[in-house]
This record gives structure tokens, C-alpha cells and sequence, in this order.
């Protein structure tokens, strides 16, 4: 089937096959969804849109009830569903061995609406895809004649959610990201776990208000099930243990005083596994489980030195592998876990067991992943390839490098026969908002979905029709613009410090812009790219049609970025213009109404971050529990002291100056104390 479409349809992602073919279908003209009731879920939400994109009430029938339906929208599968198989016959359509459990076809031609698959995944899909013809291809309530057959390359396309690092997402913000991802085709969802889970044997190591329970993630389980999104378990099991062993009740187990191993060698480590996975393991349906075990810093260093001496770090590293094997065994589960040891220690590939699957890792944007991909292929471990978003320590994605990461790396692990992907959004300095990174998770989507078709200019020009439901090129290119701006301090991917650790830095005694090339130039040019993406996503919101609530978060970053900006240069300049003050005579009065200015210039952008504050709880409060937000108001709260107490100083020593008292040296703005 040759691959031509028509420009006004567009969906995320692409698929494989789709012609303009066949008669339009007038859609007043549709008085039926005939589905099986397996298949009432999928049909619900078509059902849903016909109401609310084309205001239509169209029932849903079932078997028993088609005859004399009329022209319909039919979905389901033609082994199963007699009026599917009729409809399939009619119109020759043929089902390849591609299309597997989650491939479809889907059909619009006069005599009405095809949704046809193998599985229900496939009838599941094909409705996400209709759904999206009708918000973009509807025009004067038609259709236009369409022939579509899609089906994933890749079996496993996820998404990882950070939820122990500071924001632990509600569970109606939770079902709302696994609604979203259903529409775009991913099916995995893990939330990355280290304490952050109501433990009744060891109920200490949860914090309070943060924890969920295990009838919270059966529900969520459930609810991702019919969406045809697999919720997998994920506990760290190894290293990042630093959450737990801080607890007095446990420090004993830890590796070396630094507490961020938990000891193989220790006697207790399993006994506290085996208790901690006996709650946590059950509580997930996947037969997949993640036990995490990367970055294990000072393994072999402490408890197990001797051991390792033995048998070398790796080989205390297999052993606990091995262990965390045999006890999800116990639980019919079978492991995952990150693969950055074993690279490091290569020896180790060939005693992985052929039944787990390794995480393979890699966040920087790079034209070559075969080395990382090949290790495991070689040695026919089964892997997923793990892209992130690269939203992490960030106030908005660096999308400048998250879009290559994500691309090349999926195009590599398929080409070297990786199981999937599971695309990462980290949150180690807890501050993200995570209403940002829809942008790299749909990209993400899309090339897991057809990693050798997956174009960025193509996805580019159709992600606002889809995700907004509007034709928005300048929220897209609001988008980019954000995206550079850490691309524009750092042109290098780095581990250092990052935008967020940037805009808590005082702007009178900052260290950043002295290790930065030219940050000045950099950082005005940031400010610039942020108040036009502000700009144009204000410009946007009357015209968004879905996910109205979403452009409040790209706003709230452009707001930061540009504050950011502002506030080193306006310490800046509020320095320099002190400076001049102090090195050229003034009348009194003179002086003192400029450094008054100075005052309420600093006193303005402090408002500025006040009005910042309240804005960034707010939409915290839509997507997390309130737990750690506290934490992070106390930075906005700790900078805007910082500024009051120079504009207080400022205004001060204006008052000051009119009396005759001469103005203290330029050092006195460095001073953070009152």
C-alpha cells in the first residue's frame, strides 16, 4: 500500500500506511458504533468524541443489536465479530503478519467507518487513531475517504516518571498521564520508586503524604490495563538506598558511612528485601519488575571489601543481581534492571541470564549508540534503550539535546533488536513541573512507534494539532525557543549545574557567571528567547481546543526563564550604576533619588518573584501532592529575602545620602545580612 495522505490529517504518531482512497463519509449520516462489548471501553471514547468535536449523540450497539444498523462506525475483530468480518470482506481488507496484537486497519469510505484488528491493543490503537482523523481531518462534518494500516515496530514503549526525588504525582494527575499516553501509543508506564511506597512492615521508610499504597497502584494498575498501558513495578534494590538507610533502623546495612549502598554483604540486606519486595512486588499485575541496581557508588569499598578482593566489585554485583532474581521468582515476576555496571564491568555480559531484560541508559545527544546497543546484542540480552526528556535540574527541557538523544538511540536499539524503549523523566533536584516535557514524550511516542520514519519537521508542524487541537506553529516554535535556552548557556551536555540551581543563585555574589564563557551575551540572549515564547504562547490561548490548562505551564517556564535573566542583569547593572555613585560626586539629593530608583527597581523584581511563587504552588497542587512543595517555596522564599534585604539596603542608604552621610563601598550590595 503506497503511503500517500492527505495534508489535513495528522496523527501522532505516524502511520505506516495511510491513503486518501475511497468516497468521503457525511458524518450526521452515522447512527451507530457497532462494537463487541470487549471492545465498549475503545468505544465509549470514540463515542465521546463524536459529542465533543463533532456534536454528534451516536449510540453504541452491540452484536445482538446490529441489524439494520445502517451506515456505522464498526469496529472489533473479524474472527470474533461477524459484522467486522463482513465489513472486511466488502472491501477486500487484509490483515499481514505485521500487524500483530497492536496493528490495525482503518477504513472511511462511503459505506462507513472501519476499525479492524487481531487483538484488542490493535482495536484499542485504531481507535486512538480515528479519534485523531476526526479532531484534524473532520471539515463541514465529512471525512474524507482514507485507507489505514499501522502497526508498531517496537513492543515496548514506555515511560518512566521520577516520583522519589522531591514530586509525587496524584493519582488522578497519574490517570491522566496513562490517558494521554494511550492516545499516543505508548504502552509501559513505571514510576521510579526508592521510599516512596506505603510500606506496613516498615512504615518509617514512607514519608508522610507521599507514599502510595498498594490498593492505590492495583487501582492505577487497572485503570492503565484498559487503556492498554502495562504499569511495571519499580523498586531501587541496590544503590540510591540513601532514603531508606538514613533511618537509624537501618543503617547498619549500609555499605560504607556515606549511606547510599545497601550492603550485599551484610546479613540483614536480604532479610529487608525480601520483606520490602514481599509488599511492593505483589502489588503490580506486570510480569516485568524493576529492580534499578545502577550507579552503585562505593560498592566493594566497605562491607564487601573482602568479598570483592575475592571476586572482584562485578562479582558482588552479579551475585546481588542474581539474588534479586531468584526472590522476584518466588512472585512469578521476571527483572529488569539499568545496565551502566555492566558496561562498565563488560566481563559481566556474558553471565547475565537470557530471561532479564537491561536498561540501557544513555541521556546525551549523540549520532552513534551502536557500542552501547551492541554489548547486549552480541550477547543476545534483551534490553530496552532509555532515552530521557532531559527535563531534569532544568526549568524546561533541553530539548536541543533530548530530541537527537531520543531519535538516535530508539533508531539504534531497533536496528540492534532492542525489545523497546522507556523514554525517562527524571526529577533530581525536585522542582520540575511535569505538564513541560509532553513535548519530548510524544516525540518519544512517535519514534518508538516507527524509529526508521520518524521525521522531526514532519513532527514538528502536527504536535500542536494534536496535542492542542489546533494549528499552533508558534506554541511549537514557543517550544524550541524554550528548548535552547539551556543549549545556550551550556552548548555541551553536562552534569553540572543547570538552570534551576541557576535561578536560586544570588545575582549580587554569583559564582556561575564567572566559570560561563560570555555569559553575559548568553544570558541576555536566553532572556530575549523567553519573553518571545511568552509572547507567542499568550498570543495561543483563546485558539487551544485541548489541553488549555497545559499552556499554563509553558508560560509559568517562559516567566522563569525570563526572570532568570533579569534578575543577574539587573544585579548587574544595579552594581555598576552603585559603582559609578560611589566614584563620582553627586548633590546629595541627586544621588539619593537615583539610589532610590535602584531600591524600587529590586523591590519590582522582587514583586516579580512573589507573583512567580504563587503561581509555581498553584500548578504544583494540579499534578503533585503537596508533599516537598514546602521545600521548594522555601527557595523562592530564601531569594526573595535576599532581594528585599538589598532594595531595603538600597532605599536606606538613600535616606542616608540626603542627610550628608557618605555612600558605603559598592561591597555593601555583596553583603546578604541586613
Amino acid at each position: 500500500m503506497p503511503s500517500f495522505g492527505t495534508p489535513s490529517i495528522k496523527v501522532i504518531p505516524e502511520p505506516k500506511e495511510i491513503v486518501a482512497k475511497g468516497k468521503p463519509v457525511r458524518l450526521e449520516q452515522v447512527n451507530a458504533i457497532l462494537a463487541n462489548r470487549v471492545d465498549r471501553f475503545a468505544a465509549d471514547i470514540l463515542q465521546k468524541t463524536f459529542k465533543d468535536v463533532c456534536h454528534l449523540e451516536i449510540p453504541i450497539l452491540e452484536s445482538q443489536k446490529a441489524s439494520g444498523a445502517g451506515k456505522a462506525v464498526v469496529i472489533g475483530i473479524p474472527n470474533r465479530d461477524p459484522w467486522v468480518a463482513e465489513f472486511c470482506s466488502r472491501y477486500a481488507v487484509e490483515f499481514p503478519e505485521e500487524l500483530g496484537d497492536e496493528g490495525y486497519v482503518l477504513l472511511v469510505d462511503g459505506g462507513g467507518i472501519l476499525v479492524a484488528a487481531k487483538g484488542a491493543a490493535g482495536v484499542f490503537y485504531g481507535v486512538q487513531t480515528l479519534v485523531q482523523v476526526l479532531e484534524s481531518g473532520c471539515r463541514d462534518g465529512e471525512l474524507p475517504g482514507l485507507w489505514v494500516r499501522d502497526w508498531p515496530d517496537m513492543r515496548y514503549r514506555g515511560l518512566l516518571i521520577d516520583i522519589s526525588r522531591g514530586p509525587v504525582p496524584r493519582i488522578d494527575y497519574l490517570k491522566k498521564v496513562i490517558h494521554t499516553m494511550a492516545r499516543y501509543k505508548l504502552n509501559m508506564l513505571t514510576l521510579y520508586t526508592e521510599h516512596t511506597f506505603a510500606f506496613k512492615k516498615h512504615p518509617v521508610i514512607s514519608p508522610p503524604g507521599a507514599a502510595l499504597t498498594a490498593e492505590e497502584i492495583k487501582a492505577l494498575g487497572a485503570y492503565a490495563r484498559q487503556h492498554c498501558v502495562e504499569l511495571v513495578g519499580n523498586f531501587q534494590s541496590l544503590g540510591h538506598f540513601r532514603n531508606i538507610l538514613k533511618h537509624r533502623e537501618y543503617r547498619d546495612l549500609a555499605e560504607t558511612p556515606f549511606r547510599w549502598v545497601v550492603s550485599p554483604a551484610k546479613k540483614g540486606t536480604y532479610k529487608l528485601l525480601e520483606e520490602l519486595f514481599s509488599e511492593i512486588v505483589p502489588a503490580y499485575e506486570s510480569e516485568w519488575f524493576i529492580v534499578g541496581c545502577d550507579e552503585p557508588w562505593h560498592l566493594g569499598e566497605g562491607a564487601s571489601k573482602a568479598w570483592a578482593e575475592e571476586i572482584g566489585v562485578d562479582g558482588v554485583y552479579l551475585e546481588h543481581l542474581l539474588k534479586l532474581r531468584e526472590i522476584l521468582g518466588r512472585y512469578g515476576k521476571r527483572m529488569m534492571f539499568w545496565g551502566d555496571m555492566v558496561l562498565k564491568y563488560p566481563r559481566l555480559i556474558s553471565r547475565i541470564p537470557k530471561d532479564v531484560v537491561v536498561l540501557n541508559w544513555a541521556y546525551s545527544a549523540q549520532t552513534d549508540y551502536q557500542d552501547r546497543v551492541k554489548a547486549f546484542a552480541k550477547a543476545d540480552i534483551k534490553q530496552l534503550v532509555c532515552p530521557g526528556v532531559c527535563c531534569w535540574n532544568r526549568i524546561f527541557p533541553d530539548y536541543v539535546n533530548a530530541i537527537s538523544n531520543i531519535q538516535n538511540f530508539v533508531r539504534e536499539g531497533y536496528r540492534g533488536g532492542a525489545l523497546g524503549m522507556l523514554n525517562t523523566a527524571w526529577n533530581d533536584d525536585g522542582e520540575n513541573l511535569f505538564g513541560c516535557n509532553w513535548y519530548g514524550i510524544l516525540w518519544g511516542a512517535e519514534c518508538a512507534w516507527g524509529p526508521e520514519r520518524a521525521n522531526r519537521e514532519a513532527f514538528r508542524e502536527k504536535f500542536s494539532p494534536c496535542f492542542y487541537g489546533a494549528d499552533l506553529p508558534e506554541v511549537t516554535h514557543a517550544i524550541e525557543l524554550l528548548g535552547s535556552c539551556e543549549h545556550v548557556i551550556w552548548p555541551e551536555y553536562t552534569l553540572g549545574i543547570k538552570t534551576n540551581a541557576l535561578f536560586w543563585e544570588d545575582p549580587f555574589n554569583a559564582d556561575t557567571p564567572k566559570e560561563v564563557k560570555d555569559f553575559w551575551e548568553k544570558i541576555r540572549e536566553v532572556g530575549r528567547r523567553a519573553e518571545e515564547a511568552e509572547t507567542l504562547l499568550e498570543k495561543a490561548v483563546s485558539r487551544v481546543k485541548r489541553e488549555r490548562e497545559n499552556l499554563d505551564f509553558l508560560i509559568f517556564a517562559a516567566r522563569r526563564t525570563a526572570l532568570l535573566a533579569r534578575k543577574f542583569l539587573e544585579g548587574r547593572n544595579i552594581l555598576a550604576e552603585y559603582r559609578s555613585l560611589s566614584k563620582h560626586p553627586f548633590e546629595a539629593k541627586r544621588a539619593a533619588s537615583k539610589l532610590e530608583a535602584l531600591g524600587w527597581r529590586l523591590a519590582e523584581l522582587r514583586a516579580q518573584m512573589e507573583d512567580l511563587e504563587d503561581e509555581y504552588g498553584r500548578l504544583w497542587l494540579k499534578e503533585y501532592r503537596p508533599f516537598w512543595l514546602e521545600v521548594n517555596l522555601a527557595k523562592y522564599d530564601a531569594l526573595i529575602k535576599r532581594l528585599e534585604t538589598r532594595a531595603t539596603r538600597l532605599l536606606r542608604i538613600a535616606k542616608e545620602r540626603v542627610r550628608g552621610k557618605p555612600l558605603p563601598p559598592p561591597e555593601i550590595l555583596l553583603k546578604e545580612g541586613d
